[in-house]
């Protein structure tokens, strides 16, 4: 077994490499992994480990205090990182064990529940019904493409969260009735969740003629599997988000929650209710639904700005 003790963290340098080899093509993530990581490498040495599989989450909480604690550099005295930017670093953290555990160069990942700084606040943008179809459309149809289709309509389709989609299994579809078990959801909740029409399909053509040749281990249960033959994690699903994007002709950067936006906001748009669009994202509150379909509350504002005469009675020169 490793043991700490030692002066420097082994192999962490050629694995840091090969992930930053990974990531090329996403300046952004590669510039923050580029940043954060040898940080996180000094503060492990510190605490004497000399192997990356025998991290444990603790560490990796200290790591997490460290942040929230160092003085910002160039900065005046007792300024901290903002929560926004702890939540990239420990994102960037979290996504790089994800990638180790796929590698299976570590057996357990030790950031699985690690704690990230949230902010309340909305994706940058929300996609139009044309370039969400764009986007479902992008992936070819090879093996990985399959895969890739398949994950984009469940996120869009579905309006899952992130960990929600990576965390599924093959027992928790029921493509017969067109519905989705999400365990484990915000609060620690189960839900049902009914699938598109084109999620089903989608669905059923990875697990009929891609997911059998990318499963290595005939006992692994995910659903979502890497082109290493093991769950999917963060780093995978934010590659694939980028390469479609950039093949659909989409500015700026699409991550998970962006298409849960797009999915609360397109159906808020048809009509639907917004009780309804909370159960279905599996919100405690209508607070938190009206966080995540701005778009449609704005949109109800100009109808009322435009149509209600109480409104029209109350501008000036009325």
């Amino acid at each position: 077994m490793p043991t700490r003790g030692a002066a420097e963290l082994h192999g962490f340098a050629a694995l840091l490499d090969s992930y930053l080899d990974e990531l090329q093509g996403h300046e952004a993530l590669r510039a923050r992994a580029s940043l954060v990581l040898p940080r996180l490498a000094a503060q492990l040495e510190e605490r004497g480990l000399r192997d990356l599989r025998s991290v444990e989450p603790a560490d990796l909480v200290a790591f997490v205090r460290h942040l929230a604690t160092t003085p910002k550099k160039r900065a005046p005295e007792g300024t901290t990182l903002s929560a926004a930017t702890q939540g990239c670093y420990v994102e960037a953290v979290r996504r790089f064990f994800d990638w180790l555990t796929e590698r299976r160069a570590i057996l357990v990942n030790p950031a699985q529940d690690m704690p990230v700084p949230r902010l309340l606040r909305l994706p940058r943008r929300v996609l139009s019904e044309a370039e969400a179809q764009r986007l479902m459309d992008a992936p070819s149809r090879s093996v990985l493409g399959r895969r890739d289709r398949a994950v984009l309509e469940v996120l869009y389709g579905c309006g899952l969260r992130r960990g929600e989609c990576l965390r599924l299994d093959l027992v928790d579809l029921d493509l017969g009735q067109q519905l989705v078990l999400v365990r484990n959801g915000k609060g620690k909740k189960d839900r049902l969740v009914p699938l598109t029409g084109q999620a089903v399909k989608a669905l059923d053509l990875y697990l009929q003629e891609s997911r059998p040749d990318l499963a290595e281990d005939l006992r692994e249960d995910a659903l979502f599997l890497s082109k290493y033959g093991r769950r999917m994690g963060r780093t995978c699903l934010y590659l694939l988000l980028a390469k479609h994007a950039r093949a659909a002709r989409l500015r700026g950067a699409i991550y998970p929650h962006a298409l849960r936006h797009t999915y609360a906001t397109h159906l808020l748009k048809g009509q639907a209710s917004v009780r309804h669009v909370q159960e279905l994202l599996g919100h405690q509150s209508l607070q938190a639904t009206a966080v995540y379909t701005r778009v449609g509350v704005e949109d109800l504002r100009e109808v009322l700005a435009r149509c209600h005469p109480r409104e029209r009675l109350g501008r000036p020169g009325k």
